[in-house]
């Protein structure tokens, strides 16, 4: 069997896994990788321009995306869960529209890591799990935001004269505060003293690490 014949026989999610390293990671590598397997992404869905749409990443196999009301939450924007033989996530149905759709990307990299994290996040933290935790937590929002808003796309809406943060968020279909983030570490809006932000504030949950297996 050729080379082209088992690529297309591999999944989406494995061939943008397929993208991580076997090996542990610095920071700096591993926000690189997360960008590439955005991009990765994008172009297995076939999603060329703004904005991105779910259509195709709902029609994945052994993947299932359920919206739950705020009280069965916990108080997460998102969870992930693996379980007989499927992943489901569970995003917060009372959110808003822009912030369910970056939940839903955020967890979608915790669905590509998944059995490769511990080794490529190793040395996150130095041995502390809650810094360890952080620095996961922030790769999934720099992996969503690069994949519902890529460079070039925000780029070009600029250059086309949709130069108002409010205005592509609408276009980008996220929330205002992560266009006015992505659009400021871009150079495209001045920093405030407060800004040049980590990307865990793109929206106001931070999402937890995955669960596997049943809730604990």
């Amino acid at each position: 069997m050729g080379h082209a014949d088992t690529t297309k026989e591999r999944t989406v999610i494995e061939q943008v896994r397929d993208l991580m390293p076997r090996r542990p990671l610095s920071l700096t590598e591993a926000y690189s990788v997360a960008e590439r397997q955005a991009y990765k992404l994008l172009e297995l869905l076939e999603i060329t321009a703004p904005h991105v749409t779910y259509d195709k990443l709902l029609q994945l196999p052994n993947l299932e995306i359920e919206l739950e009301p705020s009280y069965l939450m916990n108080h997460f924007a998102g969870i992930s869960r693996f379980s007989k033989g499927r992943w489901v996530i569970f995003v917060d149905k009372n959110d808003i529209h822009g912030r369910r759709r970056f939940t839903l990307a955020h967890e979608f990299k915790h669905v590509i890591d998944h059995s490769l994290d511990r080794l490529a996040y190793q040395r996150f933290g130095y041995g502390d799990d809650e810094k360890r935790r952080a620095h996961v937590e922030a790769l999934c929002q720099h992996f969503a935001a690069r994949f519902l808003m890529p460079k070039t796309w925000v780029k070009n809406s600029w250059a086309n004269g949709i130069q108002d943060v409010y205005n592509l968020a609408t276009l980008f279909e996220v929330s205002v505060s992560a266009m006015d983030v992505r659009m400021r570490q871009m150079g495209l809006l001045e920093d405030e003293d407060e800004s040049k932000r980590a990307t865990n504030t793109y929206f106001r949950l931070s999402t937890p690490v995955y669960l596997l297996g049943e809730a604990v």
